[in-house]
């Protein structure tokens, strides 16, 4: 994997590199910082011709959550005669996106949670504020991460969204201008829930009635779709239900290999992974969530791509953020 790190010029000056563009959305977007841009390249990492795509992947630090490990890794705590009482474990896991800046247009996975999630007429219900607490600050919600970037929202193509939930697809009513990519039965069965009133899932009912006013430009990947190519190097892949009810990963082929597998909430974390699998403790379809990790794992062997964790917190604290440079 080839990295690209930020730096000044030999005089030390800032270099800009583009200006964000106007934003006409929901809620006001503030004009960037210019970004630093002068690269250092590797040259130890050879670059094959037949492989250059010429896009940059951008990791997007979105924050933390702060929450029980039993949700994460179902039956990390269990009680025993001799310990009936063990002590829970709270642990804080990573929220990120990933921004692939393409000559085929920009390409957007994910979009954490909307900045108001909190307070009592927050985005998210108070059950949903008290389970899952953001433990982050402001510049680590979306709207910033791409500002500092110089990156406005019209100027993202396509929006792949996981799946809908409310630590995942917060922000999209800022995409007017892009194509929204989500799985058909993600999409009818969040909406479900919450037009019947459903307060025991991780979709934020706000976040969905926002949107359910807006003329956003869906485009909905059905349950027998194939995987598909949305850009070179660019790959959809339809994992369907497991975690939720519909998830959607991306395959991003780099100039140097691996390639990285963005997998998202289909696995938390590589103790899920294994092996042995070990189901996550927030899990609709335990059978395809099982199906959906070993299809995983056959993908990552033929194509020899490292597979990025939707919550994993040792490895992604182990990846170039975007405030630090890009893979490409």
């Amino acid at each position: 994997m080839k990295i690209v790190e930020f730096e000044k010029d030999g005089s030390g000056q800032r270099i800009e590199r583009m200006k964000i563009l106007e934003f006409d959305g929901a809620k006001e977007w503030k004009p960037s910082r210019p970004q630093e841009t002068g690269v250092s390249l590797d040259t130890r990492l050879a670059v094959p011709a037949a492989l250059s795509t010429g896009l940059k992947m951008h990791v997007l630090d979105l924050g933390k959550l702060r929450l029980d490990k039993n949700l994460i890794v179902a039956h990390s705590t269990i009680a025993t005669p001799r310990e009936p009482n063990p002590p829970g474990q709270l642990i804080d896991i990573p929220m990120s996106g990933y921004l692939i800046e393409h000559s085929d247009g920009n390409i957007l996975y994910d979009t954490g949670c909307h900045p108001d999630w909190s307070g009592p007429n927050g985005r998210w219900p108070s059950r949903l504020q008290e389970l899952f607490p953001v433990v982050s600050g402001e510049e680590c919600f979306l709207p910033s991460r791409l500002d500092a970037l110089g990156i406005a929202p019209n100027q993202i193509r396509h929006v792949v969204l996981s799946h809908l939930h409310c630590d995942h697809a917060g922000c999209v009513e800022y995409f007017k201008k892009s194509q929204i990519i989500v799985h058909e039965d993600e999409f009818s069965s969040a909406l479900t829930r919450v037009a019947v009133r459903d307060q025991s899932t991780a979709y934020a009912p706000k976040d969905l009635e926002t949107w359910s006013r807006l003329d956003l430009n869906w485009r909905l990947i059905g349950r027998t779709e194939p995987d598909q190519t949305i850009a070179d190097g660019v790959r959809l892949l339809n994992f369907g239900s497991g975690h939720s009810y519909g998830m959607l990963g991306l395959s991003v082929k780099l100039r140097s290999e691996p390639g990285v597998l963005l997998v998202s909430d289909a696995c938390y974390t590589a103790e899920n992974f294994g092996p042995p699998i070990r189901q996550p403790g927030i899990n609709l379809d335990s059978i395809g969530t099982a199906r959906t990790l070993q299809r995983i794992a056959a993908l990552a062997h033929e194509t020899r791509a490292q597979v990025w964790f939707g919550h994993d917190a040792a490895q992604f604290n182990q990846v170039r953020k975007s405030s630090e440079g890009w893979y490409e």
